[in-house]
């Protein structure tokens, strides 16, 4: 059961949460967000995509151009931090796994901290719960829940307050419908980021490997050996669950990395987090 590592607390020091960088606008304590939402500030157009509120339908513009436009507003953003962590068990399957999740989430509640913002934790399981920075530093974190990823964070829903930014910490291997899984974890937030974290044997299994794999929920086991059909099956639907997941969570506005493990985390916000404009060093 890992914690955060002593590498990971160098970088947070490091770092502070950009996103959280924007004009303040308004009463004290509001920003105006990078994402969208329903205040006042018209930012842009765009097409409309089936599940935009008709309400934001530009009739104006679509009887200039024929196309079907809805109007993009820029959100009231609170500096919040709210930061969701899967504990299922399938993040456990490999220890660099289990320990890059931890990384991450200590290093962007750190950031925030760092950047004077309320920083909330979920832990999300059966029975999710709320908990704080030093709680997470502090004591070993157990990846054991064995519920279904959508159906764990339908539960953690309950704990989730508007406005801030939500950030999600997961690997998203379980079968759901992508904009099913996306669009109620957007759903009154002030922005969404989705950080995949990946095994190196998630993202590349060995051909000619004999394995058991055992479900995470119920511990039915499976013999299997992979041969190469298998191999390339398996990665045609992981580049179908990650392709699908970046498409939803950009058309919520928000931002989806998916990071492999094995890499070092310092490659990792410079490569990937830095460039996209959500982490920044201080």
């Amino acid at each position: 059961m890992p914690r955060p590592s002593p590498d990971a607390e160098r970088l947070a020091e490091r770092h502070r949460l950009a996103l959280f960088e924007v004009p303040r606008r308004g009463l004290a304590g509001e920003l105006l967000g990078r994402g969208t939402g329903s205040s006042l500030e018209f930012q842009d157009r765009r097409n409309y995509a089936p599940g935009d509120d008709v309400r934001h339908l530009d009739w104006r513009a679509m009887a200039r151009s024929d196309q079907a436009l809805v109007r993009v507003y820029r959100e009231e953003l609170l500096p919040r931090l709210e930061l969701v962590l899967d504990l299922s068990r399938s993040m456990a399957s490999d220890p660099d796994k289990a320990a890059r999740a931890l990384d991450l989430a200590y290093v962007f509640a750190r950031s925030a901290e760092l950047a004077s913002s309320e920083v909330r934790i979920t832990l999300c399981s059966e029975r999710p719960e709320r908990t704080d920075l030093e709680r997470l530093r502090a004591r070993d974190t157990a990846f054991e829940a064995r519920a279904p990823l959508g159906i764990a964070l339908a539960e953690a829903a309950s704990l989730f307050t508007p406005g801030g930014l939500r950030v999600v910490i997961s690997d998203f291997l379980a079968p759901f419908d992508a904009r099913e899984l996306v669009r109620p974890l957007a759903a009154r937030s002030g922005g969404l980021v989705l950080l995949q974290v990946l095994s190196g044997f998630d993202r590349a299994p060995a051909v000619g490997t004999a394995l058991r794999l055992v479900d995470a929920e119920s511990d039915e086991s499976l013999d299997a050996w992979l041969d190469e059909a298998t191999v390339d099956g398996y990665r045609r639907r992981l580049k179908h669950l990650i392709d699908g997941l970046e498409v939803e969570t950009r058309r919520a506005n928000g931002r989806f990395f998916s990071l492999d493990a094995s890499e070092p985390l310092a490659l990792q916000i410079d490569r990937d987090l830095i460039p996209a404009g959500v982490l920044a060093a201080s």
